[in-house]
C-alpha cells in the first residue's frame, strides 16, 4: 500500500476538511480526492463522510487513523534519520515524565524515538515534578515532562495546557453534562498527588483563593493507586482526562467538568542547565516531543491546548 496516502488520509482527518487538507499538503483537491477513492478501494471501506463543514471518519476511518497515526510517523522518522550521524548515536536516555502525562505521551513518544535513534537505549522514570526536578540536578534523568517550575539551574519551555475535571466512581454520579463547581468539590474526600508542584498545589491554591478548606483525605504520587481509591468510592480525583480516558471509557470511573473556576494542569518540557548530551542530538529530541504533542493534541487523542511553539535550544535558559 503507498503510505503516501495514508499520510493523505491523516492530513484530511486532522484538518476536517478535503480543501484545507490539499491547501496544507499543496496538492489539487481532485488529485486528493482521487488519492482517498483508490484508499477506500483498496481498503474496501468508507473512510470519510461528508458534513456541511467539510468531512468526517466514518467507524472505520477513525480505526484506521487509531491504527496508522503511530507506526506511519515512526516509519518516517526512521527513514529521515537512516543516514543521519544521530542514528548512530549510542548512549542511554533517562527520561522522567509525569504519571499523569505518561498513559497519553510515553508510549508514541519512546516509540518515535526509537525509530530515529536506533541504538539508543531508554530509561523511563514516571513521578511527580518534585521528584523529577530533582533528578535532573543530580544528573540522573537527562530530560522530563513536568509542571513547570521556577529555578535557575533548569531550563524549561512551554508543552500544553488541559483542563481539570473531577472523577469518581462508577456509583459516583458524576456525568460530564453537568459541572460540578469547585465550593461543591472541596466538600468531597479527595486523593490528592503529593508532590508540592502540580495539581496537587493548583487545588490548594484555588481553594485559598477562595477561602475554602480541603478535605483531601489520600495523598499519592502514583496514578494507579489514586485510580483505584476513586474507583472504590472511598475518594474523589482531580485529573486530566487524558490521565483516566480508559477507565472511563470502560465505565470504571465517571467524570464531571469543573468551573467556578476551571483548574488548569500545565505541563512543559525541562532538563538541567549542564544537561550532559550532544547539542544537536538535544534538540532533536525536543523537537520530536513537541511533534509528538502537537499530533496528539491535534488528532484529539490528548483533549489539551498545545503550547509548544519555539525550538528547544539547551544552551539557551
Amino acid at each position: 500500500m503507498d503510505t503516501h496516502r495514508l499520510k493523505y488520509f491523516l492530513r484530511i482527518a486532522d484538518e476536517g476538511s478535503m480543501t484545507q487538507a490539499a491547501t496544507v499538503l499543496g496538492i489539487a483537491q481532485p488529485a486528493l480526492s482521487r488519492q482517498v477513492r483508490m484508499l477506500e478501494q483498496d481498503l474496501g471501506v468508507t473512510l470519510f463522510r461528508r458534513t456541511a463543514r467539510g468531512v468526517e471518519l466514518t467507524e472505520e476511518g477513525e480505526r484506521l487513523r487509531a491504527t496508522t497515526a503511530g507506526p506511519l510517523r515512526q516509519l518516517e522518522l526512521a527513514v529521515q534519520y537512516i543516514g543521519s550521524p544521530l542514528a548512530r548515536v549510542e548512549r542511554g536516555l533517562h527520561f522522567g515524565i509525569l504519571p499523569t502525562a505518561a498513559p497519553t505521551l510515553a508510549g508514541p513518544l519512546l516509540a518515535s524515538l526509537g525509530a530515529a535513534f536506533p541504538r539508543v537505549s531508554f530509561h523511563v522514570t514516571v513521578a511527580g515534578t518534585d521528584q523529577l526536578v530533582e533528578g535532573m540536578l543530580k544528573g540522573a534523568i537527562d530530560t522530563a515532562v513536568i509542571n513547570p517550575v521556577t529555578d535557575d539551574r533548569l531550563f524549561c519551555r512551554d508543552l500544553l495546557l488541559e483542563d481539570l475535571v473531577v472523577v469518581g466512581g462508577p456509583e459516583s454520579g458524576l456525568s460530564p453534562s453537568h459541572a460540578m463547581t469547585f465550593t461543591e468539590l472541596v466538600t468531597r474526600p479527595l486523593v490528592l498527588p503529593s508532590s508540592h508542584t502540580g495539581i496537587g498545589s493548583t487545588v490548594e491554591n484555588t481553594a485559598l483563593r477562595l477561602k475554602l478548606r480541603i478535605h483531601s483525605r489520600f495523598a499519592t504520587d502514583s496514578l494507579p493507586v489514586a485510580i483505584d481509591l476513586i474507583e472504590s468510592g472511598l475518594a474523589f480525583g482531580v485529573l486530566p482526562l487524558s490521565a483516566c480516558s480508559k477507565e472511563i471509557a470502560a465505565d470504571r470511573l465517571c467524570y464531571a467538568p469543573l468551573r467556578e473556576p476551571t483548574p488548569t494542569q500545565h505541563l512543559g518540557v525541562a532538563a538541567s542547565s549542564q544537561l550532559a548530551l550532544p547539542r544537536e542530538f538535544a534538540v532533536r529530541i525536543g523537537d520530536i516531543l513537541r511533534e509528538e504533542t502537537a499530533r496528539l493534541t491535534a488528532s484529539g487523542s490528548w483533549p489539551a491546548t498545545f503550547l509548544a511553539e519555539q525550538r528547544w535550544d539547551p544552551n539557551r535558559g
